[in-house]
């Protein structure tokens, strides 16, 4: 296997060059790389869900059944380690209608919000297939790394004087 140059990893993670791809719904998808930008996206909506508090087996339904309404976010969440932060909106060609037998000359083109229609076909999928492919792309987000940076620069705020002292 032909190993990569940091600047050909550097350009692959910018330009979310596809990993992989997965089918959902008769339709292929392709998986962007780990990105700092689509980790913030993610974390953004994470911070948004209630916080569901450990209960015991006996009363999991309940509290799954009590929360359920909470977690549209979950088909979000997937949806944007799928596609990336940079192709959560494509554009497209929209036909046109015949008017007087004429086809108008340009198509139009529309921007489309290809993350909320693959969130919407997230929802369908088996829980347990979600729960796995979250829990499988959040492991291949490279988050360790962005953990060293960010306490690595904590560390430096820290340690950076607050304070001018005269002399």
């Amino acid at each position: 296997m032909e190993q990569k140059t940091i600047e050909q990893k550097v350009a692959s993670a910018i330009l979310e060059k596809p990993i992989g791809s997965i089918e959902i719904d008769g339709r292929v998808y392709n998986i962007a790389p780990p990105s700092t930008a689509t980790l913030i996206l993610i974390s953004e909506i994470i911070s948004t869900l209630p916080i569901v508090e450990k209960v015991p087996k006996d009363k999991i339904l309940y509290s799954v059944l009590h929360h359920a309404r909470y977690f549209k976010q979950l088909g979000e969440i997937a949806a944007i380690m799928i596609l990336g932060a940079n192709h959560l909106v494509e554009e497209r060609e929209i036909p046109q209608k015949r008017i007087l037998g004429i086809i108008p000359r340009k198509p139009k083109k529309e921007l489309v919000d290809v993350k909320s229609e693959l969130a919407e076909k997230l929802m369908y999928v088996r829980p347990s297939i979600l729960n796995d492919y979250i829990i499988n792309r959040l492991q291949d987000m490279e988050i360790v790394d962005f953990f060293v940076i960010t306490t690595s620069l904590s560390e430096a705020n820290i340690l950076k004087a607050k304070k001018e002292v005269e002399r």
